[in-house]
């Protein structure tokens, strides 16, 4: 299946070119008036656009829907007759274009919704196509709840387990890494507070972080109130040592810089620590308030690095989660392993469950 957007001045226009462009199989499931502005509203010209789907299955099922009756009659007529069956010829445009303007209106909703909440146009294109396949499938009778059902089966299918799934504290040494002002810290304090108060772990820190003062008191005040060790890392060999120091704990908590990601420097440093004979699991901060043309510079920045888990921050703050189910189309090798939707220690972590996403993105409660 194909989609596209034909634009023409008037919509006579524009299904002729409907016709010529992708044949009499396609299938507009919307149409806009657009007007040019010009200076002080001047000179106004107005011109149509529309946006079609073609596919050659929708175009037989059309042609055996819509002509059965007229093809019985001709044949029974030219058998008796003895005569050759010829091709049939197009209706007329007028039944032409009634017929294309039949696709449901629910269709024209779910794209708003899915634009609306940020999925990108290659991965809502995709979504939607395989609707209009599932529709046709139907014999036209899918409602558009049955339309959402299908649209959640289909994400829970492609966002599957290996990118969504019920995480636990993975690894005796983990990292947390990411662009400034994410809530890396914080969110540390809420992962190693999980694991003492409800696993009752022994847990300790290392903060890398020497560029802000004021993010290793942050730390220090909640090793403190875990009871557990703090030690900053000024250089590589420092590092080394406080993992060997730190190996008899249950997990070691590593803090990072928040710097600029478009920094390369910042990764080179980062690749000096990863070079330690410890295995070091690394978990990759994001906001959820982010764009996606800036999460997604920030995934590619950090690509060196072999980073497979996220964390999602800031999912309170946001309304629309589009861009999160994006990202995961667009870069497939990543799961999200937890979401934080809060600044309280260590209560508001959540771990990431791929239907409580989809959901939040159609519209619906946390459970399907």
């Amino acid at each position: 299946m194909k989609m596209k957007k034909i634009i023409a001045p008037t919509m006579a226009q524009a299904i002729e070119k409907v016709k010529q462009e992708l044949g009499d199989d396609a299938v507009i499931f919307h149409t806009k008036k657009v007007t040019d502005g010009k200076l002080f509203n001047l000179f106004k010209k107005e011109h149509v656009e529309v946006f079609v789907a073609s596919d050659s299955d929708t175009e037989a099922s059309f042609n055996k829907r819509s002509y059965k009756t007229e093809v019985k009659t001709k044949e029974s007529k030219s058998l008796n007759q003895g005569a050759v069956l010829k091709p049939m010829p197009y209706k007329r445009l007028d039944e032409k274009v009634d017929r294309l303007f039949s696709v449901p209106q629910w269709l024209k909703s779910i794209q708003d919704l899915l634009l609306n909440q940020g999925v990108q146009w290659p991965h809502a294109e995709q979504l939607l196509q395989g609707l209009v396949k599932k529709w046709y499938q139907s014999d036209e009778r899918m409602s558009g709840d049955e339309a959402k059902q299908v649209l959640y089966d289909e994400l829970l299918q492609r966002l599957n387990a290996e990118q969504i799934h019920t995480a636990h504290l993975n690894g005796k040494y983990m990292m947390l890494v990411g662009p400034t002002g994410v809530g890396k810290t914080t969110t540390l304090a809420k992962l190693a507070s999980r694991a003492v108060l409800e696993e009752g772990k022994k847990v300790a820190f290392i903060t890398a972080d020497t560029y802000r003062i004021a993010a290793v008191d942050q730390l220090k005040m909640y090793a403190d109130i875990l009871e557990a060790p703090m030690e900053t890392a000024y250089t590589e060999q420092d590092f080394n040592e406080l993992l060997q120091r730190f190996s008899k704990y249950d997990h070691v908590f590593i803090d990072t810089a928040g710097r600029n990601f478009q920094n390369s420097g910042y990764i080179a440093e980062l690749l000096q620590f990863l070079k330690a004979e410890q295995q070091i699991n690394m978990y990759l901060v994001l906001a959820a308030t982010a764009k996606f043309e800036d999460l997604n510079r920030v995934i590619n920045q950090f690509e060196s690095l072999h980073v497979s888990q996220l964390i999602v921050t800031k999912v309170d703050e946001t309304a629309t989660y589009g861009t999160l189910i994006s990202i995961l189309l667009q870069h497939p090798r990543l799961n999200i392993a937890y979401m934080t939707n809060g600044q309280e220690v260590p209560d508001d972590l959540q771990k990431a469950h791929v239907g409580n996403l989809i959901n939040h993105l159609l519209g619906g409660s946390d459970g399907q």
